[in-house]
């Protein structure tokens, strides 16, 4: 298929290059389903740091974050038996993992009916072959968790879509009187992305446990993008900053939020937010960087699955499978955790650029439309793990895709948005 503006498009753009001006965030939570940016106002860095500063993370990587121990048998579950593995669904997936990604799977559900399938290896060190059920790191997915609880508590009339930050936060911003709640979740603040600093990645090479707020100070060295509410541009910051407000509003840490008000009542057994380790409890895909980005690799992809993942927190720690995103997914769209009027409030977007009217942004979740009508959810990427999951509103078909190396060379990129757009839309028509 075309690389056009529709959701598997979104889903699956390789990060091999950045963009011009400010570039792309190398270890950021939204990587390769980011769309396309409106300019920043703020400093541009030359084109070429980003590739550098990869180089340099992941040579360091291959040194100083050693590759998890083998993975573990998975656990079956009657729901994972009473789902086979689907050979149209893995077929898809062939021209994937021949586009030298190690991994990848895919979960179909419609309505009643679940096809699920995964290709490739879990761990290239012992050579175990990938599973459905594999846990891994979903990326800016995170973010419509994040905002789920937001939108919660603005229910319960703990927070205020259009009141300043600076009520619950005083002083955490240069810009805390003017930001309001929904310009963060939408990504109108003009707060500058954290991950676009380079010196971020001299704490990620040293596998450092950052605190939410020494991110917040990190984007804060920075000049804005636009003043707040005038334009739209994709920040990570913003979801660091909801965090925050969810702790100072609850007094609770955010992964007990989430744990209390989503994980727990939808029963999503393997969905964790574990932030203080790089540490994959259970059965889990390993995740990997090409290995053209690390001298000495010997051609071999690069094991970062121990990478710790406090640099994303609320951007884009979330850890989960398949079946679980996509029960979380069907569930919020289907008016489980929001009421009415949250839902819709979600689901208010705003234009990325009038020129690219199939992409807008709501709170916390991605509309796109495609080939086959209007798709809600969010694509996300960290090191070594590329993530989308989108529901259709016109079938009600919910695909969730993963893949196990990010970022992703032009010919995974390429192959994986194909595969999302069959298994989202079926066989394109003649």
């Amino acid at each position: 298929m075309k690389m056009t503006t529709n959701a598997t498009s979104h889903a699956f753009h390789g990060l091999a290059e950045p963009a011009p001006g400010r570039s792309r965030r190398p270890p950021g939570a939204r990587g390769p389903y980011r769309p396309r940016r409106r300019k920043a106002a703020g400093a541009a860095r030359p084109a070429a740091t980003f590739l550098t500063t990869v180089v340099l993370v992941s040579s360091l990587l291959a040194g100083a974050v050693p590759a998890l121990a083998g993975t573990a048998a998975p656990r079956v579950t009657e729901a994972d038996t009473s789902s086979p593995s689907s050979p149209e669904l893995r077929t898809l997936l062939n021209g994937v993992i021949a586009a030298s990604v190690p991994g990848a799977l895919v979960r179909v559900q419609d309505h009643d009916r679940i096809r699920q399938a995964a290709a490739g290896t879990a761990d290239l060190a012992t050579g175990a072959p990938l599973r459905p059920q594999a846990r891994v790191r979903v990326g800016s997915v995170s973010k419509t968790f994040v905002a789920t609880v937001v939108l919660q508590l603005v229910g319960e009339g703990r927070l205020a879509l259009d009141r300043p930050v600076d009520h619950w936060l005083p002083g955490l911003l240069h810009d805390g009187t003017k930001i309001t709640v929904r310009q963060l979740l939408n990504h109108t603040s003009g707060l500058f992305d954290y991950t676009a600093d380079p010196g971020l990645l001299a704490g990620v090479v040293q596998n450092r446990r950052f605190d939410p707020t020494e991110l917040v100070a990190i984007a804060e060295t920075h000049p804005g993008s636009f003043a707040p509410g005038t334009a739209w541009e994709y920040s990570n910051t913003n979801y660091i900053v909801a965090g925050l407000l969810v702790q100072a509003v609850t007094r609770h840490p955010l992964g007990e939020e989430l744990q209390r008000r989503i994980f727990t009542p939808l029963g999503l057994a393997d969905t964790s937010f574990p932030t203080g380790t790089g540490d994959l409890a259970g059965y889990h895909a390993h995740g990997y960087v090409p290995p053209d980005l690390v001298p000495g690799s010997g051609g071999r992809p690069v094991d970062v699955t121990g990478l710790n993942p406090s640099h994303a927190w609320a951007s884009g720690a979330v850890v989960s499978t398949a079946k679980d995103i996509s029960r979380f997914y069907r569930s919020l769209m289907g008016g489980n955790l929001l009421s009415a009027r949250m839902l819709q409030q979600m689901k208010t977007t705003t234009a990325e650029s009038p020129t690219d009217p199939d992409f807008r942004y709501g709170l916390g979740i991605e509309r796109v439309q495609d080939r086959c009508g209007v798709n809600w959810g969010h694509g996300g990427a960290i090191f070594g793990y590329e993530t989308m999951a989108y529901w259709n509103e016109s079938t009600g078909r919910t695909v969730v895709m993963a893949s196990t190396i990010h970022p992703a060379p032009a010919a995974a990129g390429t192959a994986l948005a194909a595969a999302a757009d069959r298994a989202l839309c079926g066989e394109p028509r003649p």
